[in-house]
């Protein structure tokens, strides 16, 4: 089997063989390296070295700065002795012209002359050598540059590593990450067919948002975890439940305004801190409904009109539906309502100013009608002035709820408040 054998003399360099042979076991594997104090047992050396050397086909010499000068316990130079097992080695390297002898050269030192070599290892220096830096960086790129030249002269292949464990690769989509996208078209679609958003279906939006959330980052994880495919539709839905789950709670939670309390126009002018419940829609009363029936011409003119009393008739007659109003269900909302040329125009604007809604609709005494595309709402003056009740039906559904409106006294708010709302009744 083909090998490398590490000769080198122990007081020159040691710790240069043992680093040596660490790095070629872990490239070529520990049964290809030889060192000979790892190979010689009790016995003759000589027949030990040249099995050893059988086995092998790279010599590699390590050459240190005591190599050439080194001496024997009585003083005399151990290269130049024959029994010194260091120059055996060499020279039966060199002696088999199956093997190669790589000199490498350590801790700065240069290669001896062929003078300074006993004769029977003079073509030491014919070979071509290799040095090894002691600066770590550039010792890494000697020693690739030797393994390199090993594999190269001796065929060697690199260590077998481990075997690879396959990576499955998954085929199917995430069904949490599905679900939650199917969450986050209902609540929009929900939001959309109802022409709004009421307090009930922005409490379910949130609810719905926060579960596609859930499981968007729970499908996320297996995705990571290689169980299913989908990394970009679940960084879609994430994105997007969450969005959603902002959305509602930003419109169910928008900030209650200090700066605009509600007046309490059925007494006397003291802020009101939290609204009242909405009062459920009553018709109106025996007398308005009196009241209107004396505006509509007599169906048969045998019947007189009932007179009105002087005070009613001027009621009716100056009923105007024109201020800012404040939604008593919702005092983030308010409704500003011209009036001109027998027409009231009404839009609805909510706490950041911006404007949601608009129509135009015909008062008729204390009443208003709003005929709008989507919905009818009917409005009713109550006797004070102050307040409007009614009911708004949208069109699609035949939903219908209460509604009631209280006017805003300007001069209650806040001063910058009040100057963004004044202009937009003028």
């Amino acid at each position: 089997m083909a090998g490398i054998f590490i000769s080198y003399r122990e007081r020159d360099s040691k710790g240069w063989a043992l680093s040596l042979r660490d790095r070629l076991v872990n490239d070529f594997g520990e049964e290809r390296v030889f060192l000979d104090k790892d190979t010689l047992k009790a016995g003759k050396w000589k027949d030990q070295i040249e099995r050893a050397l059988g086995d092998c086909n790279i010599v590699l010499v390590v050459i240190g700065r005591g190599w050439l000068n080194a001496q024997d316990d009585e003083g005399r130079q151990r290269l130049m002795s024959d029994d010194d097992v260091h120059r055996r080695e060499i020279a039966l390297a060199l002696a088999r012209p199956d093997v190669t002898v790589i000199p490498v050269v350590v801790d700065g030192t240069t290669m001896p002359k062929p003078d300074e070599l006993p004769e029977n290892i003079r073509d030491l220096v014919q070979q071509q050598s290799r040095a090894i830096s002691d600066n770590a960086a550039h010792r890494k790129v000697d020693l690739d540059g030797l393994v390199a030249d090993i594999r190269r002269v001796g065929g060697f292949e690199p260590k077998p590593g481990p075997t690879p464990t396959p990576v499955l690769v998954p085929i199917k989509n995430s069904g949490k990450v599905i679900a939650a996208l199917c969450l986050v078209a209902l609540v929009f679609f929900a939001a959309v067919s109802e022409g709004g958003l009421d307090h009930d279906t922005k409490l379910g939006g949130i609810v719905l948002g926060a579960i596609a959330l859930w499981l968007a980052v729970s499908g996320f994880k297996d995705i990571k975890a290689g169980l299913v495919k989908g990394r970009g539709r679940a960084i879609t839905a994430m994105g997007l439940s969450g969005l959603v789950t902002l959305g509602m709670l930003s419109a169910l939670t928008l900030p209650d305004p200090a700066i605009t309390p509600i007046v309490d126009n059925r007494g006397p002018s003291t802020p009101i801190v939290m609204p009242q419940p909405a009062p459920a829609y009553q018709p109106p009363s025996k007398q308005m409904t009196t009241t209107r029936r004396a505006l509509v011409p007599a169906a048969k003119p045998s019947k007189p009109v009932r007179p009105q009393n002087s005070a009613q008739v001027a009621h009716i007659e100056t009923t105007n539906f024109q201020g800012i109003w404040q939604d008593g269900n919702d005092i983030s909302i308010f409704y500003v309502i011209r009036q001109e040329n027998n027409l009231a125009h009404l839009q609805e604007y909510n706490a950041l100013g911006a404007l949601t809604f608009e129509a135009i609709g015909k008062p008729s005494g204390n009443e208003l009608t709003i005929d709008h595309p989507m919905l009818v709402v009917n409005l009713a003056m109550s006797d004070s002035g102050q307040q409007i009740d009614g009911s708004v039906k949208q069109k699609a559904s035949g939903f219908s709820k209460p509604i009631l409106l209280r006017k805003v006294d300007l001069d209650s708010l806040d001063s910058q408040f009040a100057e963004l709302l004044r202009p937009l009744v003028k």
